[in-house]
């Protein structure tokens, strides 16, 4: 869910084949309100715990940076509901018949020819280019005139950081006019430093302070794997530029700072390779430690450049199109959604994974969208994952206004957001007083076939309406409604904290708001017919 303007700032893992799940208990299918509704019980069986819990941990992977829009952990996860929607049946409801619709965001780029990293030879002959994407990006707005080239002898320090309160100096040595290699973050010590919290001293912003103050020419900033305790088998870590920096509610936010620094970020490997010291195993003992390393002072030569600016950077919505059996409302679409953005990682490399906001909603959106393609209803059905909700619903506004189908031919829209946390026999539903029909559908949601949920909470939190992904197919007169976890929302105090994490999320809650929302989505896909506007 994104939060309010005073707060917003701003791998591919094998999925678990589905087991053979029991037939469920099915309410009896006499006419619902005067109409005879599908037999749900084949897609219903279909619904796999086991399933979504290997979606939620590959989408809450601390690997994927955060999700960022943009970001490569974004892309990453793009890819892999892609493949899930591919894989259930469904068509893509991209421009181009893929999955992914995108849309764009002026944001801080990279300018590619502007932008420089290489090894000096020793011998005289050419130089060791390194790959921009792939081995370095740039640091957005740390640099004046940052397009000038920078050369000088490269040193190798620990973290780069000077912090008289935990005792640690490792910026150290001659630096004056040298290019410095540290590491992101701060020591993951138990006991000298504040663990997968990170304290100040972490802060990328503060510690270029610090080295541009030494006199050094340039810093080059190895990225690190996220923080052990919570990235146990996570995978490899997607590498791409930065374009925001994540805030935290409640925590003020470190800003980015201009400086006459050229920096770079670049891969524990393009590190390795640049100085000829594993960096990456240095660094691990000072976890280990906590002693500050001495500086290496290498010989080589490096130059490097850097330059960023305003550009108009495309983001993707991923989309699948799955046709309803019935030819006569098969021109009609019920339209699944959930955000599968969250905020990324801030300056001091602490990654806000997203787990419950939303990897929740989305982990059961994959799993609807595969039962609705196992016996498709008579009704079309649009599955939309949408990225930058974070950012102020700007995925799901864009879809709106170029939607992959008609605007008027959407029957309804349903939306999961934060669906993980609370009690987990209870859903809160917003919309109802938008919608009067579709909050006299509930009650026969809950009973068309067993879910867990034994209160539906309505009526409430209508300070959170504007405030999903739903809200842009309502203004453009969807009836829409907004599945949630639980009121209110200051109950959840890990929001929008770098600290929503994957053990945080009770699955079977998140179990029960997928099948909640399925025999809605059942019905309103099967129904002869359609809800009227909202209020």
């Amino acid at each position: 869910m994104n939060a309010p303007r005073s707060v917003l700032v701003l791998l591919a893992a094998a999925w678990l084949a589905p087991a053979a799940p029991a037939v469920p208990a099915v309410a009896p299918l006499a006419a619902l309100a005067g109409e005879a509704v599908p037999d749900p019980a084949a897609a219903f069986a279909t619904l796999s715990e086991e399933d979504l819990e290997a979606d939620l941990a590959f989408l809450a992977s601390p690997a994927l940076q955060g999700r960022d829009s943009p970001s490569a952990g974004l892309d990453a996860a793009a890819d892999y509901i892609a493949e899930r929607l591919e894989a259930a049946g469904y068509e893509g409801g991209g421009a181009d018949g893929g999955f992914l619709r995108r849309f764009s965001r002026r944001l801080p780029a990279p300018v590619a020819e502007r932008c420089h990293l290489a090894l000096e030879e020793q011998d005289g002959g050419a130089p060791r280019v390194f790959e921009l994407g792939v081995d370095y990006v740039p640091v957005w707005r740390t640099a004046k005139d940052a397009a000038l080239p920078v050369t000088g002898e490269l040193v190798v320090l620990g973290f780069g950081i000077d912090d008289r309160k935990q005792k640690y100096d490792d910026v150290t040595g001659k630096l004056r006019g040298k290019v410095v290699l540290i590491a992101e973050g701060e020591p993951r010590h138990r006991k000298k430093f504040e663990g997968p919290e990170v304290t100040s001293a972490g802060d990328l912003y503060e510690k270029l302070d610090a080295l541009e103050q030494a006199g050094v020419a340039g810093v080059l900033v190895m990225r690190r794997e996220p923080y052990e305790s919570v990235a146990d088998g996570a995978g490899p870590v997607p590498f791409g530029f930065r374009h925001t920096w994540a805030s935290w509610a409640g925590h003020r936010r470190s800003n980015p700072v201009a400086s006459s620094l050229v920096v770079l970020e670049v891969t524990p490997a393009a590190a390795e390779a640049l100085s000829g010291e594993d960096v990456l195993e240095r660094v691990r003992k000072v976890d280990k430690n906590a002693r500050p390393p001495k500086p290496v002072e290498t010989g080589r030569m490096v130059s490097l450049a850097a330059d960023v600016e305003l550009r108009d950077v495309p983001i993707p919505n991923v989309v699948g199109k799955l046709t309803g059996s019935d030819p006569e409302l098969a021109d009609e679409w019920v339209v699944l959604g959930a955000h599968y953005d969250h905020v990324g990682v801030d300056p001091r490399g602490r990654v806000g994974a997203g787990a419950d906001d939303n990897a929740s909603g989305t982990a059961a959106l994959l799993e609807i969208a595969e039962a609705l393609a196992a016996d498709p209803p008579r009704r079309s059905v649009l599955v939309c994952a949408f990225a930058a909700e974070e950012d102020g619903l700007v995925g799901s506004k864009a879809l709106v206004d170029d939607p992959p189908v008609p605007v008027d031919q959407m029957a309804a829209m349903l939306n999961m957001d934060m669906v993980g946390r609370g009690k987990a026999s209870e859903v809160v539903v917003l919309g109802t007083e938008q919608n009067p029909k579709l909050a006299r559908l509930l009650p026969e949601a809950r009973k068309l076939a067993k879910t867990g949920v034994k209160t539906i909470v309505t009526g409430k939190g209508q300070d959170l309406f504007q405030r999903s992904d739903h809200y842009s197919f309502h203004a453009a007169g969807v009836p829409a409604l907004f599945f949630f976890e639980g009121l209110p929302i200051s109950d959840n105090e890990d929001y929008h904290t770098w600290r929503d994490t994957l053990d945080l999320v009770d699955v079977d809650k998140v179990f029960n708001t997928t099948r909640l929302v399925f025999n809605t989505a059942w019905l309103l896909a099967n129904r002869d017919e359609r809800p009227p506007p909202p209020r």
